[in-house]
Parts: C-alpha cells; structure tokens; sequence
C-alpha cells in the first residue's frame, strides 16, 4: 500500500470552506481526492469549482441530496475506475493529521491481512491516544477499506441516506468473518453536530442537530435493531441504551426539543410503514 493506491471519497454537502480543510489535509497523503457535492447552493459550489482546477481532484455535482450512502458508493466506483485499491472515505467537517495515513499505511505493512482501519479521533484539541486494537465499528470519516472487500459484503446502503450508514456496513463486514482495527498513531479531527455547552462526560451521547437528522437517527437504529439484534446483541443494546439516553439530554439540551421529539416520531411511524431513503413532507 502507498498513496497512490488511496482514493479519498469526500462527501460535500454546502460544505463551505470546511471542504477545502478536509482536502487540504489529504493532499500529498493520498493519490487522488474524489468530491461528491449532494445538491450544495452556489456559494459552497464556487469552492468546489476551485478545487476542480487542481491536480489530483475531481468534482462530481449531483444537482441533489442523495444521500451519504450514495455518494459513498460512487466514490468507491470512481477508486475502480483508475485502479485504486483501498478507498478512504470523508466526512467534509473532518481533518486528518499529516501523517494518518502513513500510519494506515504501517499497520497494513505489519498485517497485510488489514481490511478497514479507523482513525482516533481528537477531541478539544487533545490526542487521544488509544492502543491498536479491534473496535465494533468505524465512522464513516477516515475509515480506510480494501476496494476488493466491496465484493463480498456489498456496497453502503443508500436507504439509510444519512445515519448509520457506517454502522450497517461494519456490522456486514464483522459478519462475513472481518475486523475493524483503530490504529493507534493514526489521528484525526472530527467534529460531530453542532457545537454546544454539554458536560464533557455527555458529549459521547449527545451532540445538536436538526430535527431532521433526529428523524433520520430514530428511524435507521430501527432498521438496525431489526437487522442485527440477533447477531449482535451487545451491540444493539448498546446503541439502544444511548438513544434512551439521548432522548432525555434532547429535552434538556437541544435548542427546539419539542420539534425533535416530533421528528423523532415521525422516524418512528415512517420505519413502521417500512420507508427509507430521504425524508419527504407528505401531504396531511
């Protein structure tokens, strides 16, 4: 493995200038940065019209929000395309440390058998150091996959359009006998929802977001619990527990509480009448 084998998928979604931070910090680690725009207005499509003139970087605008998933998915065809064997894929608010991957690239030379690897992910400007070991699953930011593996666990399903697109293909590749190894010297930054005052010992299960995201969030877990309890259990509770939990801190932290519980239901009915994909207003 080296660089050039590495093709970055970043998902831009009116991004802004944190999109040209998250490719700023991939240049020279990676071979080529693959920017998938979900619909962004002209103002965040201005950036990505800079980017496009600068080696290495291809922009392709879908005119719509399709989804992470799908975005995702066209990244790892476009890594297929020009010969790329692993895929790196990127959230647009997330920034790797220099030498991540050189870090990646160290571990699979120890293991060759490496298939997915996940960054540690600093927090308030702290690395947070943690031993190389096997974790449950990787976010979708700065999650390193073997573009072969895709054969047989399948692509990232685009139903779940945002939350838990990461969750789901972790749990795939766990069940078709993988591993997801964190790698310990390998950082990044990544900042999930909203900034907010929430004690520090919170903030692993709560982050503001819109009341659409919390719609998206209750109603995938769902699709999750159906698919894996059985399979994996502990994990499931697991995930179940923090959305208890969340449910609680929403009422005391999030800026319109009653507009999230509200979508929150929403999420609730919609995976009872079995929809996925985007959410959409239906007509009363």
């Amino acid at each position: 493995m080296n660089a050039k084998d590495v093709l970055a998928v970043v998902v831009s979604y009116n991004g802004l200038h944190k999109t040209r931070r998250t490719v700023d910090a991939l240049r020279g680690q990676v071979g080529h940065v693959h920017i998938v725009d979900n619909g962004s207005a002209a103002e965040s499509l201005n950036v990505l019209d800079v980017l496009e003139q600068e080696p290495g970087i291809t922009v392709e605008r879908l005119g719509e929000n399709r989804g992470v998933g799908h975005a995702l998915n066209l990244g790892m065809e476009r890594a297929t395309q020009i010969g790329c064997s692993w895929l790196l894929t990127m959230d647009q608010d997330s920034v790797i440390d220099g030498s991540m991957i050189q870090a990646y690239q160290a571990a699979v030379e120890r293991d060759p058998g490496l298939v997915c690897l996940s960054p540690c992910v600093t927090k308030n400007g702290r690395k947070e150091q943690a031993a190389t070991s096997v974790v449950g699953y990787a976010i979708t930011s700065g999650n390193l996959v073997r573009v072969s593996l895709f054969d047989q666990v399948g692509l990232y399903d685009e139903g779940f359009f945002v939350d838990c697109v990461d969750f789901d293909f972790s749990l795939r590749l766990r069940r078709a006998g993988y591993a997801v190894h964190r790698v310990s010297n390998a950082f990044m930054q990544h900042q999930l929802g909203e900034v907010n005052e929430v004690p520090s010992f919170l903030s692993r299960y709560y982050a503001e977001h819109s009341p659409v995201r919390r719609y998206y969030m209750s109603r995938n877990f769902l699709y999750m619990m159906e698919r894996y309890l059985l399979r994996f259990p502990v994990f499931i509770l697991k995930l179940a527990l923090s959305h208890l939990l969340l449910l609680v801190l929403i009422g005391i932290y999030d800026p319109s509480p009653l507009r999230s519980y509200r979508a929150i239901g929403k999420g609730i009915w919609d995976y009872l009448a079995r929809r996925d994909g985007i959410y959409r207003e239906r007509p009363r």
